[in-house]
């Protein structure tokens, strides 16, 4: 038994080596030296996830042979070495049930039936940002017209719309009583605010765009808000979308959420009161500086 007091030790070093080993997944992806994908659903999830059992086995296995042989020597190290797989494998089951919480897609807005469209550039941004990119989403179409839930037997007749409306019930066209230029203002502080990337306004279009880009393996997710003006001031309609994987974790509908709160926060304290414009018998404006109230 005494030939097994390195198990501490060894149990310990290769408990540190697992750490490393994501950090180089995930840091290789975040810096364009790794595929995305394959840093995080090879080197990650598969390799990473066997790992961590078999690391976690032999832990255990040290840690019962630190507290039994003399002279009792190395069961911090070998605590140690079976708390990090152990939180790792913890990590995956949340990551597993969350996938299991939220709708199966990658492709998420408030307006299903009118979702808010990408512009030429960002489109081909998309496409230019490498191979297998996520296609943007007809909302009402069967998830069975596309390859990724084709041979999916659940899903396959349904459609994206109704997986948000199911699984984001919240989720709602923002309206404010604020003049769409200023909701287009506020859009665009926000977006800048959380750090959006290529954070873009049309005025003429009534759309502000950005690209969200994820800590953790870089992965990047597009943002587009479109602005309609409306009768009592302007509705606001969010939609994000995942450039790389199926299931996006529920953390598309978490933005739009997020961005939706930060708009109307804005709108609520830095901005002036709109008020429509009132019109004379002819339907003319009849004070255009009542527009806004000062």
């Amino acid at each position: 038994m005494k030939k097994l007091s390195f198990l501490p030790r060894t149990a310990l070093v290769l408990a540190i080596l697992l750490v490393l080993w994501f950090l180089i997944a995930s840091f290789g992806a975040k810096w364009g030296l790794i595929d995305k994908m394959t840093a995080f659903g090879t080197m990650t999830v598969g390799i990473g996830a066997t790992a961590a059992m078999v690391i976690a086995a032999i832990a255990l296995v040290a840690l019962i042979v630190s507290l039994v042989v003399k002279p009792r020597k190395g069961w911090l190290s070998a605590l140690i070495a079976l708390a990090i797989p152990l939180a790792v494998l913890a990590g995956f089951n949340q990551l597993r049930a969350t996938a299991g919480s939220v709708p199966f897609i990658y492709d998420v807005t408030t307006n299903t039936a009118d979702a808010p469209q990408y512009s030429e550039a960002m489109v081909k941004a998309r496409a230019d940002s490498g191979e297998n990119v996520n296609p943007l989403m007809d909302f009402n179409a069967p998830l069975g017209t596309y390859e990724k839930w084709a041979s999916n037997e659940e899903l396959k007749a349904k459609t994206s719309a109704e997986l948000i409306a199911a699984g984001y019930s919240d989720l709602k066209t923002l309206d404010v009583d604020r003049s769409a230029s200023d909701a287009l203002t506020a859009i665009e502080d926000a977006m800048n605010m959380r750090g959006f990337e290529n954070v873009t306004v049309n005025k003429e279009a009534g759309t502000v765009e950005g690209t969200a880009i994820v800590f953790w393996y870089g992965f990047e997710d597009d943002v587009v808000a479109r602005v309609r003006e409306t009768e009592t001031g302007a509705s606001i309609d969010f939609r994000s979308t995942s450039r790389l994987g199926t299931s996006d974790l529920g953390v598309n509908a978490e933005r739009i959420m997020d961005l939706s709160k930060a708009v109307e926060d804005r709108l609520g304290k830095d901005f002036p009161q709109f008020q429509p414009v009132e019109t004379d018998d002819e339907n003319e404006p009849a004070d255009a500086e009542g527009a806004v109230a000062e």
